[in-house]
């Protein structure tokens, strides 16, 4: 994971928690780095399909158990 934080240019404490948090949607990444990712990724995720993906995640983590 330290790889894609740093390709994507994140930093703070910790980089790698912070991709981590992004992924599982926990946190919002900025939109700087959703573009950046679509632009290492040749186009195969996007910003659309990343809002798509973390609205299915957000879904299904509000589902009653």
């Amino acid at each position: 994971m330290a790889g894609i934080a740093m390709m994507l240019g994140i930093e703070g404490k910790n980089p790698s928690r912070t991709w981590q948090r992004y992924e599982t949607g926990a946190s919002e990444p900025p939109l700087s780095i959703v573009a950046k990712l679509e632009l290492i990724s040749d186009g195969a995720v996007s910003t659309s399909s990343w809002m798509h993906v973390r609205q299915a995640f957000q879904s299904r983590q509000k589902a009653p158990q």
